[in-house]
């Protein structure tokens, strides 16, 4: 895991699901005490929020940018640095 800048992290968030060897992404607080997640699954992709709230989320194709949108904002509301940890292939 590394910290990078919320800016950064949050254009990686929000193409995260168009690249091609996608799996999974998770930003974390610096305290690590709030996260969410993306993961590819069969049925599309899904989105795992802890902290605020516990929740996961199917994603629909229309929606999905707005709902990684709100989530970021969410669970993120005063955090300049975060850690980001991809998955691999």
């Amino acid at each position: 895991m590394k910290l990078i800048p919320l800016r950064q992290a949050q254009m990686k968030w929000l193409n995260s699901t168009k690249q091609k060897k996608f799996v999974s992404i998770k930003l974390l607080t610096f305290k690590k005490d709030r996260s969410v997640q993306i993961r590819k699954t069969q049925e599309g992709y899904v989105l795992f929020e802890q902290g605020y709230l516990d929740q996961m989320i199917l994603l629909d194709e229309k929606n999905a940018k707005k709902q990684l949108k709100d989530a970021f904002l969410r669970e993120f509301p005063r955090s300049t640095r975060l850690y980001i940890q991809e998955g691999g292939v």
